[in-house]
This record gives C-alpha cells, sequence and structure tokens, in this order.
C-alpha cells in the first residue's frame, strides 16, 4: 500500500479511531463524575502499534499532533485517577515514538491542546463551558497575533523599500487586539471552575527520567516572537526560550531561530535614527507606542492571574508552565521598560 494511501485512510479529526473519539466524547464525562473506573476501560480501545506506525510515518503533521493530544490528555486523566504507572507502558511508549515525528516533547503540549484543537472534535479534559471557553481564548488571542508576527518577519527580513510606519501601525493594533481578548476571559472561564476542577489537570509528568511541563500560555510561540522581534527580550528571556523550545512545533522554532539572528526593530530603528539625524522619528513613536501596550498585556495578564489563582488559591505560586507567575510576569513588565530607555536614550543623544 503506498503512503498516500495511507494518509487518506487516517481520520485527520479522530486519527487514532475508537481511542480518539472516546478521549473527545467519554473522557470529559468520566473526569467530571470521578468515574476512575470507566477511566480506566479506555484502555480497552488504545490502538494496536500498527495504527501508532502509520500514524507516525504516513499521516499529515495535524493527525500527528492530535494523536499525541489524545494520548496525553489520557495518561494525565489516568494519573489523575491513581491508575498505576505499569499499567500505562502503551500510552508512554506510543507518545515517545510518535515525538520525535512532531518535534514536540512526548506528551499533551500547547500545541494539542489550542494551536490544532479543532472546534470540530475539541479535545477538553471536562468538556466544561469554562474550559472550552479558555481554551477559544487562548487560540483567538494567537490568531489576533499572527498579522503582527507577519509584519514583524518582514520587518526584520525585507531590505527593499516597504511601508514601515503601516507594518507598525499594524503591530500594534495587533496588540490592542490582543489585550481585549485577554480582557475577555472571565466572560468565558469561571474562577472557581477555573482553579477547583479545571486546573488540576495541569501538571508536570516524568517521560524517559525528564519532567515535561503541562501546556501553558508561556508556550504561546507568537507572543516570544514578538518579544525578540521588537526587541523586549534579554539574556534571560532568551535563555527561559531556550527552555521551552522543545514545547514548540517546529516551524515556530525556526522563526523564533531566525528572529534571534536579526537585529530586533529597536536595533534597525535606533541606528537608522542616528545615521539619518531623526528621520525616522514616526517609526520610533510607533515602537514606544508597542512598548506601551505590551506593558499593558503584562498588566491584563497580572490581573488574570490574581482573578483566577491568588484570590481562589494563595497557595499556588507557580504556573503550568512550570515558572513562578508573579517573578515571570514582573520580570518581562521590566525587560520592556528597558527597551523604552534604550529608545528615549536615542531620542537625547540625536538632534533632529
Amino acid at each position: 500500500m503506498s503512503g498516500a494511501n495511507l494518509s487518506i485512510a487516517v481520520d485527520p479529526l479522530f486519527p487514532l479511531g475508537e481511542f480518539s473519539h472516546y478521549v473527545v466524547e467519554m473522557l470529559p464525562k468520566h473526569n467530571m463524575n470521578d468515574e476512575f473506573e470507566l477511566v480506566a476501560k479506555g484502555l480497552t480501545l488504545f490502538p494496536d502499534f500498527h495504527t501508532i506506525h502509520t500514524i507516525a510515518f504516513y499521516a499529515p503533521f495535524e493527525a500527528r499532533i492530535r494523536s499525541m493530544g489524545d494520548l496525553g490528555i489520557y495518561l494525565v486523566s489516568c494519573l489523575r485517577a491513581g491508575i498505576p504507572v505499569e499499567k500505562l507502558g502503551s500510552i508512554y511508549d506510543s507518545l515517545c515514538f510518535l515525538s520525535p515525528t512532531t518535534g514536540v516533547v512526548p506528551r499533551d503540549t500547547y500545541c494539542s491542546y489550542a494551536t490544532h484543537n479543532s472546534e470540530k472534535a475539541l479535545r477538553t479534559f471536562t468538556g466544561h463551558e469554562s474550559e472550552i471557553g479558555f481554551i477559544r481564548q487562548h487560540q483567538r488571542s494567537d490568531e489576533a497575533l499572527m498579522p503582527a508576527v507577519d509584519h514583524l518577519i518582514r520587518l526584520q527580513t525585507t531590505n527593499e523599500q516597504m511601508n514601515e510606519g503601516e507594518s507598525l501601525s499594524i503591530i500594534l493594533e495587533c496588540i490592542k487586539k490582543l489585550i481585549d481578548e485577554n480582557k475577555h476571559v472571565h466572560q468565558s472561564v469561571d474562577p472557581v471552575f477555573f482553579i477547583k476542577y479545571f486546573r488540576e489537570y495541569f501538571f508536570p509528568i516524568e517521560i524517559q527520567g525528564k519532567m515535561l511541563n503541562a501546556p501553558s500560555g508561556v508556550h504561546l510561540a507568537n507572543i516570544i516572537l514578538l518579544d525578540i522581534g521588537i526587541g523586549s527580550a534579554d539574556d534571560r528571556y532568551l535563555d527561559t526560550t531556550n527552555e521551552l523550545m522543545d514545547y514548540l512545533e517546529p516551524i515556530e522554532r525556526l522563526k523564533i531561530i531566525q528572529t534571534k539572528r536579526l537585529p530586533s526593530l529597536k536595533e534597525k530603528f535606533i541606528q537608522q535614527y542616528k545615521k539619518t539625524n531623526g528621520t525616522n522619528r514616526e517609526e520610533l513613536d510607533l515602537l514606544m507606542e508597542i512598548y506601551k501596550y505590551m506593558r499593558i498585556y503584562r498588566y491584563v495578564h497580572q490581573g488574570l492571574v490574581t482573578r483566577y489563582i491568588r484570590k481562589q488559591d494563595t497557595n499556588v505560586k507557580f504556573g503550568t508552565g512550570g515558572f513562578p507567575f508573579d517573578e515571570f510576569l514582573e520580570e518581562r513588565i521590566q525587560i520592556v521598560k528597558r527597551a523604552e530607555a534604550d529608545v528615549r536614550k536615542a531620542f537625547a543623544q540625536v538632534r533632529e
């Protein structure tokens, strides 16, 4: 049988057949009702190795990443249900087999839980409207930033004449849209449900001797790309990014590597400003506006952490990505402030 025929045989929404249907349609009910025996029975629907092999070598990327998402969500549910690890060997093995074919760590990831989670067959732990709202809010945040990243990369890589001010304005409007999306989280996600029923599924898992963190907003590649590209990422930020790379799909890693190698917009426009005695002041003013709204985005994020975590459980100190959220968010605000200071310094050094 040819590879093309095998690819056609894989359902892109339910790549693991009955098991995928179980994860989408039945597992959330069992989780919400703490029906641990029924969670364990999901193992009877586990696909054979031939199916895993077919997915790994012949299925499109989305089918592979959704397969990993199904396996990962089920693994987390089993561990929460207290099912002995020795009974879950086939899940661990399948995740480790599929992992090199997707380029992401062998568990459920932001990539499977948000980016490639289709509303036609939405993967959730609980099926609750708050969790669905949480997923959709992350997807909308990602969608809001896509045009910004496209224009950012063009500004970094295009040497020919282009309307830099227009591209910067588009980036600015995308950030404003991102802020609006984050402000609307409370309309979709109930804080009590978030901390009491939902967040307990987001914990590190040890696989092949390595602790792997749960899906998290820190894995939103477009935010990382934007921070690096506009010049609001210091050495510590870049070190943190290196820690996150294995959680991101290969195309996003490639974009990040490229963005890191090129001069940031801050470096590019300050150099132009000094070289031309301030003829690109308009572009630098727009960049300062971008910094301002990136700070506002961070403040909104801090507010969400207060509403959904601090006020619900004061003992929780770490985000699902494994970082202490207070320190993590404050660092990012300070990085943006330092970028703003660099631009002001350039203003002071040049007489227009």
